[in-house]
């Protein structure tokens, strides 16, 4: 299964941008993109506010409250959301899905 980030200037030459988002501090958000050699910007979501609001927000798992689902989401130049795959616990979302959903806006453009 393809990772996002091996997927990143295919995005990229869709005229798409990546954010990741987590509820981890900034901190160890720089740490993990340092380590996975990651260039997209990575937004900490400490409130729980944008996880709520996208509907990923998982109360409880393993011992941890309120935590975001792993999930695709594109929203297009409006802002309404396109794409949209909250992934199974423990599962990744399915990027070539997500790929494939982008190009077929990129081509409506």
């Amino acid at each position: 299964m393809s990772q996002l980030w091996d997927k990143i200037e295919e995005i990229r030459a869709l005229g798409a941008e990546v954010y990741a988002i987590s509820c981890d501090s900034h901190f160890a958000q720089a740490a993990w993109a340092r380590e996975l050699g990651i260039d997209f910007p990575f937004l900490s979501d400490w409130s729980r506010e944008v996880i709520t609001l996208y509907d990923v927000k998982i109360d409880e798992f393993i011992g941890y409250r309120e935590v975001p689902a792993r999930a695709i989401i594109i929203v297009d130049r409006e802002g309404t959301i396109v794409y949209r795959e909250r992934a199974p616990l423990r599962a990744l979302p399915d990027v070539e899905a997500a790929l494939a959903a982008l190009r077929s806006l990129a081509a409506r453009a």
